[in-house]
């Protein structure tokens, strides 16, 4: 057993809640997940909102440096907001993170799979090269709505160019009320991708009380990542 790489299609797509969601249910299980946000942005250094609802959500007591070691002002791609302030992301840093970290590992990444988040040796890396590293199956989060079946198939042949594993697309909710494309966008999204999609979730106001209502829809990554114990 390993984890997940959470990643998304765009920002403001649900990520955290997604990832608060496999927290709970792996905890559910009995398992003792890890949650790791290698970066996030537009915070203040001890108040990192995503990073402490992943905290709160695998109930460790794991300081905050080793849950989010990077944290960044201006709301941002990583590494535009780390050099806004003068500062670096070391890559190697989080993969010694990763690498001692007890498993099952959930990682979430800030903003979209395709944004600049490191440079090293005079290259960009992305929240793409970060899965890479890492090796986690992927799950991929995107809107349920418009414009979800191009932002979807560009994300999932990327993702699967690098070899890495796929683990599901979740079409996410985030507005109280659908577009005609919601009802189809399952569909198309597996026949455009070969993914397993989940979704559309329910939206629900409250943020505090989405997780919960997600298990269900979500029970299946569980039980994939369970077999490969």
């Amino acid at each position: 057993m390993r984890g997940f790489f959470v990643a998304g299609t765009d920002t403001g797509v649900g990520k955290t809640e997604i990832s608060r969601a496999l927290c709970g249910m792996l905890r559910d299980r009995g398992h003792h997940p890890t949650p790791l946000k290698p970066a996030e942005t537009g915070c203040a250094s001890d108040q990192p909102e995503d990073a402490l609802a992943l905290q709160k959500a695998c109930g460790t007591a794991l300081p905050l440096d080793q849950i989010c070691p990077y944290r960044f002002r201006l709301p941002a791609a990583p590494l535009v907001a780390a050099e806004a302030e003068g500062r670096t992301i070391d890559v190697g840093l989080l993969e010694a993170v990763a690498a001692r970290a007890r498993q099952p590992l959930v990682v979430e990444a800030a903003g979209g799979l395709i944004v600049p988040f490191a440079r090293q040796a005079g290259r960009v890396l992305t929240n793409l090269d970060l899965a890479e590293r890492f090796q986690l199956p992927v799950v991929l989060v995107g809107r349920a709505g418009l414009g979800t079946l191009n932002h979807c198939s560009l994300s999932a042949a990327a993702i699967t160019a690098r070899g890495l594993v796929l683990a599901g697309i979740v079409l996410n909710r985030v507005a109280a009320k659908d577009d005609p494309s919601v009802a189809s966008n399952p569909f198309w999204v597996s026949e455009l991708t070969g993914a397993r999609v989940f979704g559309p979730t329910p939206y629900v106001p409250d943020a505090a009380a989405r997780p919960a209502l997600l298990k269900t829809l979500l029970s299946a990554l569980i039980d994939t990542l369970e077999a490969r114990r």
